[in-house]
């Protein structure tokens, strides 16, 4: 699965490795919806190849998520396919939203937020290392 991308209608889902998938929400100045959310993740799930794996997720500037799509990011839903999200930074306002999705939606996974993919990926191979991040 290394390496596939799925275009949806408000996002791309690429599976980087088996158990690394990163979902970029393509719209500039858009609302993220449930209904996108759960698109995500069923996509996800039919073509990932292991029983979980770690998230990747970014945005483009703008982008925002309804509570409804931060209730079912933060489910038991998502957790039976993710080990951990790595969110990506795309500006002050979805910094501020991502912090407020970590505290209070309280996922049941490891959830931090970082400035680039590759601290994002280095904690996440800590996190495959077994360290404690």
């Amino acid at each position: 699965m290394k390496n596939q991308s799925i275009e949806l209608s408000d996002a791309i889902v690429t599976f980087v490795k088996d158990d690394l998938c990163h979902f970029h929400f393509t719209a500039t100045d858009h609302e993220i919806d449930m209904e996108s959310v759960k698109n995500i993740h069923d996509t996800i799930k039919e073509h990932m190849t292991v029983d979980k794996c770690y998230m990747i997720i970014s945005t483009e500037p703008g982008a925002r998520m309804t509570q409804e799509a931060r209730d079912y990011a933060s489910s038991k839903e998502f957790d039976e396919i993710a080990l951990a999200d790595a969110i990506l930074r795309a500006d002050y306002n979805h910094e501020m939203a991502a912090n407020f999705f970590i505290r209070f939606n309280r996922p049941n996974r490891p959830v931090r937020l970082f400035p680039d993919k590759e601290h994002a990926i280095a904690w996440i191979n800590g996190l495959r290392d077994g360290q404690d991040m």
